[in-house]
């Protein structure tokens, strides 16, 4: 990937339509604001994404959470959250995994699928600090952070905290070819005045401060710490003496303006009131481009990955929905390039564009298959009786991202993705008949270009019905797969001790009422102890033991089910008794 001078991200929103000519819209709002959208428009959709270790690695067991639904990711680090609650204008997802910083990202929903890839920075002990005393604690390039005398208190309840703090940090280098993927949040903030605008970083550092015993440190009302931001090499010559300094807002997730930096040699220098993600930006006015990408036979690119860069150096990420469909804030007044990347971050599409003055679409692009690396994956679901699936799907897995094909009145289906050296040559294909409630096999596919056909792929064999049914104190729920307010999902992670296995269900039926549950297993059919559960609102459950699942299929493949069902009694946090029996089908 390119180096990023300074970053703003295009976020993926609803466009109503699209068309071949540029069109513009007038937004200035009489106040010198070209775009100061910070108005809620709710939509609810689907959204899934891809989250990576610091190595660039899936990383599984991720909480996702976004807005009232939470979800984990699998083994391919991927999730999906069916209906959720978001927002055109600005949603929030957040990830969560313990040896992390908890991650933040804001994007535009869109009607559609909406995607989003992160990837987690690392939560590393960098020193520990005297609170009575005070100190200072540097990382390995430089950064400093520095704490004052009894200026510290334990962030639940505010007491005075005098023992040994347990300071973490993290470098976020705005220069990095992986910043598209860290940047917490996204560059959309907004500035002292409420104005949403873009930023351009000039460096990041994440900071966290813990007592001995693990609990959560603040900096004290009133007090100050100060933080040393190195200036990455290709920046210094750009660099302006003073500079804002800005903070992820964690409701939101959009940064905002607080205090100021003095540029002090090579680095940045200020003094901030609280700890969390802080950036060393000045920031632009901004305006809203849209567009559309498609293959050349009119295809949406799905999930592919799409820079805009300015002229002058500096770049914005994003990723087109189900629909091929980008959008967000990108600065304004300035000339800005247009480039679509393969997995490898080598353009395959590259347009001179802006400059904006005022919103812009600019409609459908079609991008030909240069270099073999737009790929069409074609095919055709049939059912048991080998007829056409004109209510079904099919799932398609490639280098762990997944998309979903709709079937057409023909049974037939379609998905694009791009390709590089070093992309896997296969890729998996699940049918389904949404009608009959089957499935087939999961079908390996080797990848060609321009077009992959994948042939016929049967729906049948399997039944494809997906549920959680459960009984609290006499009242049944449902929640199942073919119902469009509910979200079902699974995963499996290793296990310490005698068991090889933890496999979690999370199930949630919007708005009402949901369950989450996990069991240790040795990955076969058997009798399991239950190990966590939570149920609709009750927390810190006890589970009365003995406690067992009955696992009487345990799925070895993707496509495959999770069979079981288990009953008993629990205790909530008012040590009041509840009965619980439940039964489960999951696909992995």
């Amino acid at each position: 990937m390119k180096r990023l001078y300074s970053a703003f991200v295009l976020l993926s929103i609803s466009v109503l339509s699209f068309h071949c000519q540029r069109e513009l819209s007038n937004i200035n709002n009489g106040n010198g604001s070209l775009n100061n959208n910070n108005s809620t428009a709710p939509v609810t959709a689907s959204l899934q994404g891809n989250i990576t270790d610091e190595n660039g690695q899936p990383a599984m067991g991720v909480t996702i959470r976004v807005s009232n639904k939470t979800t984990t990711t699998n083994a391919r680090g991927y999730f999906r959250i069916v209906n959720a609650a978001l927002d055109k204008n600005a949603s929030l997802v957040t990830a969560e995994k313990t040896g992390y910083f908890r991650a933040y990202r804001t994007f535009s929903a869109t009607s559609g699928v909406n995607q989003v890839v992160i990837k987690l920075v690392r939560k590393t002990l960098i020193g520990t600090v005297n609170a009575t005393a005070g100190g200072e604690v540097t990382l390995s390039n430089g950064s400093k952070i520095s704490l004052p005398a009894n200026g510290v208190v334990k962030a639940a309840g505010g007491a005075a905290y005098s023992g040994t703090i347990n300071v973490y940090s993290a470098y976020i280098d705005p220069t990095a070819a992986d910043i598209a993927e860290k940047i917490p949040g996204s560059f959309m903030a907004n500035d002292k005045n409420n104005k949403r605008v873009i930023l351009t970083s000039f460096g990041m550092l994440a900071v966290e401060l813990e007592s001995s015993a693990g609990e959560k440190l603040q900096i004290a009302p009133g007090g100050t710490a100060t933080l040393t931001t190195p200036i990455p090499s290709s920046l210094q010559s750009s660099a302006p003496a003073t500079i804002s300094l800005w903070y992820v807002d964690e409701q939101t997730g959009i940064w905002k303006e607080e205090g100021t930096a003095i540029k002090n040699g090579n680095n940045y220098v200020g003094e901030v009131k609280h700890f969390s993600f802080w950036n060393c930006d000045f920031s632009s006015p901004a305006v809203n481009l849209s567009l559309t990408l498609q293959t050349s036979e009119g295809s949406p690119l799905v999930h592919v990955h799409v820079v805009v860069k300015r002229a002058s150096g500096g770049a914005g990420h994003g990723w087109t929905d189900s629909l091929g469909q980008v959008s967000g804030l990108v600065p304004a007044n300035e000339n800005l390039i247009l480039e679509v990347l393969d997995p490898c971050n080598n353009p395959i599409y590259t347009q001179n564009i802006g400059p904006f003055s005022q919103n812009a679409n600019l409609g459908i692009i079609a991008i030909a298959n240069t270099g073999s690396s737009v790929i069409t994956l074609k095919g055709k679901l049939l059912d048991c009786s080998s007829s056409p699936v004109a209510n079904g799907y099919a799932i398609i897995y490639y280098d762990n991202m997944v998309r979903y094909a709709n079937a057409n009145n023909n049974g037939d289906f379609s998905t694009t993705f791009t390709t590089c050296p070093g992309s896997p040559t296969t890729c998996q294909v699940l049918g389904v008949d949404n009608a009959a409630q089957q499935q087939g096999s999961v079908v390996n596919v080797t990848v060609a270009s321009p077009i992959t056909n994948a042939g016929n792929i049967s729906a049948c064999g399997t039944s494809s019905l997906r549920y959680i049914n459960y009984n609290l104190d006499g009242v049944s729920y449902s929640i199942s797969g073919t119902v469009p307010q509910d979200s079902l999902f699974n995963y499996t992670l290793s296990a310490p001790g005698t068991f090889l296995y933890t496999t979690t269900a999370i199930g949630s039926h919007f708005p009402n009422y949901h369950i989450y549950f996990d069991f240790f297993n040795n990955g076969t059919a058997g009798t399991y102890p239950l190990n966590f559960l939570t149920v609709q609102g009750f927390s810190n459950i006890t589970l009365s033991q003995p406690f067992n699942v009955i696992v009487t299929s345990f799925a070895q493949n993707a496509g495959e089910f999770h069979e079981g069902s288990f009953s008993g009694i629990f205790t909530d946090s008012y040590t009041v008794d509840h009965n619980i029996s439940c039964s489960f089908r999951l696909r992995r």
